[in-house]
C-alpha cells in the first residue's frame, strides 16, 4: 500500500491487470478444497441460502439505508461494497486464522452466481432516477470477472494434477506475490488522494473501518453452529470482493465512489491480524 502511495507511476504499470492478480488469488486458494467436503455443504442448501441472502440483499440495504440517513455521500459506496460477493480472496484468510472453508467457498460460488444479476438490479433499483445505469454491462463485467478463475481452479485440478500439486505446496507465497501486485497497482491509482484530498481520505478510511465492522458482527452473528462456522461467517461477510468493486465503481460512477472499495484494503489486512491473535489466545 505504502510504495502504491510514494511511487504510484510503478505502481500505474501493473494495476490494469488487478482483475488478474485477483483471479490467480482465488485459484491457488481453492486448489487446496477437497471437493467432496463443498459438495456435502452444497447438498444442504439451507444456510448458505440464509448467508448469501443476508449477505446480497438484508446487508446492502440495511447499510445504504444507515449511510442515507447518516450522511448521504457516502450512500452509493456503502451500497455497492456491502452488495458485492463473498471476496476471492476469503478463502487465503480461512486458511491463515482457521474456519470452515467449504463454507467460504460455497458462499463465493452461491454469492458470485447471483451478484451480476442481484446488485446492479439493487443499484439500479434505488437509484436508477440519478444515474444511468447500463445493468446489462455491470452483469457482463461481474460474470467474467468472477466466472472465469473458479471455472479455471475447477479444470486444472481436474486435467492438470501435477500443476495442481505445484500451486498447492506453493499457495502461501505466490498468494502474498499477488496480494503486493493488487495493493500496489490499487494504491497507486488512489494516492493522489493521500496529497490533496485528506479530509476526504480520513472520511472514507474512517467508514471503511465501520463497514468492516459492521459486515463482521453481522456475518458472525447470523452463522449458526460452532467457533469454525462463526469465523467462516464474519470472513464470508467483512472479506468481500472489495478489489472488483473498486474496477466496478470507477468505470460505471467514478473515482470518488470507488475510493471506499479501494481503501477497504486497510481494514481488510488489519482486520486479519486482529482476528489472527484473537483467535490464537482463544
Amino acid at each position: 500500500m505504502s510504495a502504491g502511495v510514494l511511487l504510484p507511476s510503478s505502481g500505474l504499470l501493473v494495476e490494469p491487470y488487478i482483475l488478474v492478480w485477483l483471479g490467480a488469488l482465488l485459484f491457488l486458494n481453492l486448489i487446496r478444497l477437497n471437493t467432496s467436503d463443498l459438495l456435502a455443504t452444497l447438498t444442504r442448501p439451507r444456510q448458505l441460502a440464509v448467508l448469501s441472502a443476508v449477505k446480497l440483499v438484508a446487508l446492502p440495504l440495511g447499510m445504504y439505508a444507515l449511510a442515507y440517513f447518516i450522511y448521504e455521500p457516502f450512500a452509493l459506496p456503502v451500497l455497492l461494497l456491502s452488495g458485492i460477493s463473498t471476496g476471492l480472496g476469503a478463502p487465503f484468510v480461512v486458511n491463515l486464522i482457521g474456519g470452515r472453508l467449504p463454507l467460504i467457498v460455497g458462499m463465493i460460488i452461491a454469492t458470485s452466481l447471483a451478484v451480476p444479476f442481484v446488485l446492479p438490479s439493487i443499484v439500479y433499483a434505488l437509484l436508477g432516477s440519478q444515474f444511468d445505469i447500463p445493468v446489462l454491462d455491470m452483469v457482463f463485467l461481474l460474470s467474467a470477472a468472477l466466472f472465469t478463475p473458479l471455472a479455471a481452479g475447477w479444470f486444472t485440478k481436474k486435467y492438470f494434477p501435477a500443476v495442481s500439486r505445484f500451486a498447492d505446496e506453493k499457495s502461501f507465497p505466490l498468494s502474498l506475490l499477488f496480494i503486493v501486485l493488487i495493493n500496489f497497482g490499487m494504491f497507486a491509482k488512489f494516492s493522489s488522494y493521500f496529497y490533496e484530498e485528506q479530509a476526504f481520505l480520513l472520511q472514507t478510511i474512517a467508514t471503511a473501518f465501520i463497514c468492516y465492522a459492521a459486515y463482521s458482527l453481522v456475518g458472525y452473528v447470523s452463522a449458526p453452529g460452532g467457533r469454525h462456522e462463526r469465523n467462516a461467517g464474519l470472513i464470508a461477510m467483512s472479506y468481500v470482493n472489495n478489489v472488483l468493486v473498486t474496477v466496478f465503481a470507477f468505470q460505471f460512477f467514478g473515482s470518488q465512489v470507488a475510493a471506499l472499495a479501494a481503501l477497504y484494503n486497510i481494514p481488510y489486512y488489519v482486520g486479519i491480524v486482529v482476528i489472527k491473535k484473537f483467535t490464537t489466545r482463544q
